[in-house]
């Protein structure tokens, strides 16, 4: 079940984020009409769509709401432009104007040679570009985007993004995204909502959740490494480490979940002297690529992440058992209390 108290403002992209079954799709499919609330009020632009205790539902049709999903779900039976044209007409549109309009909001897409094919002569990037215009031709108050890129390639997911991104910026509604990409959310979304077992953990704009997660699923999600820890007056043990670290931050006591960005840990050969509050020795465990980043994971007396550059890792010549330092400064060393 998904407990959710929550608001949107019209002009914003929200990116809705969890693990499977945290009641993402939930929530869109609630908003949207295709699933009714048990408890609590559902409104659209200042109208009640759903609220159980009052008798009120208002089915899918009759709400300005456009939905993109994963797999697109155009009507194969109809053409590009009868597919776009579709909304319009249950919207009250003549056929011959819903036509038209449709026809131009192809045109600007750059998607009028597609207009007369049908679904399954597209692509899947071309395809996805058409759910988009036809959800976006009824100029909906709310946009539902239900993870709109997981399907598609490297090549398709890079030109629905940039698409998005532009229509997005001029969307006048409130828009949803649910996705378990970080590059879509951090990318495309302006504010982020983080739904774990059916509630709602964290929400914030995309800099803090990406600096400041409070659970181990946001910093993996944000791409920073996380650790268990119990914390008193800044110092930091680790669980199952005889290594204390130093945060900046004194205010916390207790069980807390510690988290440092890959790109704040360096390396080094020999034991570095200056600034750093926090050194330790420890090994290379493994080394892997993420884009054009080397990401070097460290072995005890806890695992660590450090993002280096291809001449920093060759110039250390760095390959799996090498010995080094490591060592992050305090206030890179973020900590979030634990209930």
């Amino acid at each position: 079940m998904l407990q959710a108290n929550l608001e949107f403002s019209a002009g914003g992209t929200t990116a809705v984020i969890g693990p499977n079954g945290a009641g993402k799709s939930t929530l869109l499919a609630a908003l949207a009409g295709l699933e009714s609330a048990v408890t609590g009020t559902i409104s659209i632009d200042g109208s009640v769509v759903d609220d159980p205790a009052a008798g009120v539902f208002v089915p899918s049709r009759d709400r300005r709401v456009g939905f993109v999903f994963q797999d697109k779900l155009l009507f194969p039976h109809l053409s590009v432009e009868e597919n776009v044209a579709f909304g319009l007409r249950a919207h009250g549109r003549s056929k011959t104007e819903a036509r038209s309009m449709a026809s131009d909001l192809l045109g600007r897409d750059g998607l009028s040679s597609l207009a007369s094919r049908r679904p399954d002569q597209l692509s899947g990037g071309q395809a996805q570009r058409v759910a988009l215009v036809r959800a976006l031709a009824i100029e909906p108050s709310l946009l539902l985007l239900d993870e709109p890129l997981s399907a598609l390639d490297v090549q398709a997911r890079t030109e629905v993004r940039q698409q998005l991104m532009e229509r997005l910026e001029s969307f006048a509604g409130v828009a949803l995204l649910v996705t378990h990409d970080p590059p879509d959310a951090f990318l495309l979304a302006d504010q982020i909502v983080v739904l774990e077992a059916g509630k709602v953990v964290q929400t914030g704009d995309s800099d803090q959740v990406r600096r400041t997660p409070t659970s181990a699923y946001v910093a993996s999600f944000a791409g920073r490494n996380h650790l268990r820890a119990h914390v008193e007056g800044g110092r930091i043990t680790v669980d199952g480490s005889d290594i204390a670290l130093q945060s900046a931050d004194r205010t916390i006591a207790g069980l807390a979940l510690v988290s440092i960005s890959p790109s704040a840990v360096a390396l080094h050969l020999e034991r570095p002297a200056g600034s750093p509050r926090n050194v330790w020795s420890t090994e290379v465990a493994s080394i892997g690529s993420i884009g054009d980043v080397r990401r070097v994971v460290l072995g005890g007396p806890f695992e660590l992440a450090a993002d280096l550059t291809d001449s920093a890792v060759e110039s250390m010549e760095l390959a799996v058992g090498s010995s080094v330092w490591a060592s992050v400064k305090a206030t890179e060393v973020i900590v979030t209390a634990l209930a």
